[in-house]
């Protein structure tokens, strides 16, 4: 079984990344990737603990763009931990995840919800985690304040809670570019859950390189209609469970869907591809300083 999208305590995750090392080889998993959001803190790790496995390990990202106020998440695959020219990028997206939970944490306080997230924001700052919502609706759950995660969201930090806060970044094309240039392959996360089929065109003259079409969210007829898509416009395709924690509805699925052998072929090429182009692109800039 192959899965290339989970996520760790770099992010979102409840596990750390040889926690869920640990789980993705108990579930049967042999190749995986870890895509935590906005930070690739979580990949070294995973991949020591990988190797301890005798896995295969494919370093990744999960970075959030935004479009006409919607968010659009961006799956990243490298061959390297720390790739090129990515770390300025992602030290501004981490910033703009603390100025927007803090935002949050005053919204929430003027509506007599107080909640403590300084805590959270320095272990966030000192690690290179990235924080989101999640940690703010366990926050809100550790205050007292709601029984779950679930309900925080509803009542408060979901798109449509008083506490919302409207993410600020970049468009999901400079993302395309941005991972291509650091010798990456891009990916359209989840479109299923996106539903705009009409942003594929304009990411594929960026350089998107595949689109996910494997996820604990889509149906069989999604699944159908993002292949069609992804042959349409020469992409590879992805997928993976997209865990987070043993509680999510996603766990149950684990080690039961992910991305066909034959497919990952495809996608690691290139991968191979990218690299080695973005590497030349590097030796002639240096060249013609």
């Amino acid at each position: 079984m192959i899965d290339l999208h989970m996520h760790t305590t770099a992010s979102d995750g409840e596990l750390d990344p040889a926690e869920l090392v640990g789980l993705v080889y108990a579930a049967g998993i042999r190749t995986f990737s870890v895509t935590d959001h906005d930070t690739m803190a979580g990949v070294v790790e995973a991949a020591q603990a990988a190797a301890e496995y005798g896995m295969t390990f494919l370093p990744g990202i999960e970075i959030t763009a935004v479009k006409n106020r919607c968010d659009v998440h961006m799956l990243g695959y490298f061959l390297e931990p720390n790739p090129p020219g990515l770390g300025d990028f992602l030290e501004s997206q981490r910033a703009d995840r603390l100025r927007r939970a803090r935002e949050i944490s005053d919204r929430l306080s003027s509506l007599g919800i107080p909640v403590d997230v300084e805590d959270t924001i320095a272990v966030a700052e000192e690690s290179g985690k990235s924080i989101g919502r999640p940690m703010l609706a366990q926050a809100l759950v550790d205050a007292g304040h709601v029984s779950t995660v679930g309900e925080a969201f509803d009542r408060w930090l979901g798109d449509d809670g008083e506490a919302y806060v409207p993410r600020t970044g970049v468009v999901p094309v400079d993302v395309v570019r941005l991972v291509s240039r650091a010798g990456g392959v891009a990916a359209l996360a989840h479109p299923g859950l996106l539903r705009k089929d009409d942003l594929v065109p304009e990411l594929v003259e960026a350089g998107l390189g595949a689109i996910e079409v494997y996820h604990n969210d889509h149906d069989l007829g999604d699944e159908v209609h993002y292949l069609r898509l992804a042959e349409r416009h020469g992409l590879d395709v992805c997928g993976g469970s997209d865990f987070h924690s043993n509680r999510n509805h996603r766990a149950r699925r684990l080690g039961k869907i992910g991305l066909p052998r034959d497919r990952f072929t495809s996608l690691l090429e290139r991968v191979l591809l990218a690299r080695t182009a973005a590497y030349k692109g590097i030796g002639s800039s240096l060249r013609e300083q």
